[in-house]
């Protein structure tokens, strides 16, 4: 059977595990679990998740390079967009698009710049009514 999700695993890209584990636990309003990714040993900070959640995780190491030009993944909020926003400029964020509101109650997202240079979506679900 086919996963229900597109994503299964996501894996950003980083140089410093550490600035980027603060930087992402900062913005987020969470803890990532440091680990060793089984197969390469490479460093890495585990985003939670729940049993039927997507998750992933920061990734440091040979071969991994961060950058603002690859595909753009967007973390989902918990909490408000406008708070996460001001935390991640507080952290050395950049900002490539501004909050934007989607159709319907699909919610707003915006994107920026990690401590890494990798350009990440921050997404907030519209309140329910």
């Amino acid at each position: 059977m086919p996963p229900s999700n597109a994503i299964t695993w996501f894996e950003i890209p980083v140089n410093d595990l550490d600035r980027a584990g603060r930087f992402y636990e900062t913005v987020l309003g969470t803890v990532l679990k440091r680990e060793d990714c089984v197969g390469t040993g490479h460093p890495m900070a585990v985003f939670p998740a729940g049993p039927d959640a997507v998750s992933g995780c920061l990734m440091s190491g040979t071969g991994v390079t961060p950058g603002i030009s690859g595909s753009t993944l967007y973390l989902h909020l918990d909490g408000n967009l406008d708070d996460a926003l001001t935390r991640a400029r507080d952290a050395g964020a950049r900002m490539l698009v501004d909050v934007t509101a989607l159709p319907g109650d699909m919610g707003r997202y915006a994107v920026i710049t990690d401590s890494e240079g990798n350009r990440i979506g921050l997404h907030q679900i519209a309140p329910t009514a």
